[in-house]
C-alpha cells in the first residue's frame, strides 16, 4: 500500500495545489518533501543512521527543539521571523499552525481571489528556502 492511500483529502488537495503552482519545478519538489517530511533534517539523518547517535538531533540555530521539516520551516525563532515580516507587510496576525500541511491550508485559504492566491503559494514556496 502506497502512503497516498492513507492521506486524508486535504492532504490530497494541498499536493494537487502544489504541483500547479507557479513556483518552478526544484522548490515544488522540495516543498513536497517538506510536507512528507523527507527533508535531510537531523531528526530524519538519525533516524536513518547517517548521525551517529553521539552528535544532537537539535536544532543548530536554536539547540532547543528537534531538528525537524516543521521546526525549522515553522517554529524556530529564524523561520518565525520571517512568517511574523510576512504578516506584519499584510497587517494581519496569524497563528501558528502545529505543521505544514495546516500552514500550507491557512494561507492557501485566507485568500479568495486568485492573484492573491497565486501570490501567497509565491510566498510560502519562497518562505521555505529562506
Amino acid at each position: 500500500m502506497l502512503p497516498e492511500d492513507w492521506w486524508q483529502e486535504e492532504e490530497k488537495w494541498v499536493f494537487g495545489c502544489i504541483w500547479k503552482s507557479p513556483a518552478p519545478l526544484k522548490v515544488v519538489v522540495f516543498s513536497r518533501k517538506a510536507l512528507l517530511d523527507r527533508i535531510p533534517t537531523k531528526f530524519n539523518l538519525r533516524i536513518g543512521n547517517v548521525l551517529p547517535q553521539e552528535v544532537s538531533a537539535l536544532c543548530v540555530l536554536c539547540d532547543r527543539e528537534l531538528e525537524t521539516a516543521a521546526h525549522i520551516l515553522l517554529h524556530c525563532y529564524l523561520a518565525w521571523g520571517v512568517w511574523s515580516t510576512v504578516m506584519m507587510w499584510w497587517n494581519f496576525s496569524f497563528v501558528m499552525s502545529p505543521n505544514l500541511f495546516t500552514h500550507w491550508d491557512c494561507w492557501s485559504g485566507v485568500a479568495s481571489r486568485k492573484r492573491l492566491k497565486k501570490g501567497l503559494s509565491l510566498v510560502w514556496h519562497a518562505s521555505i528556502w529562506v
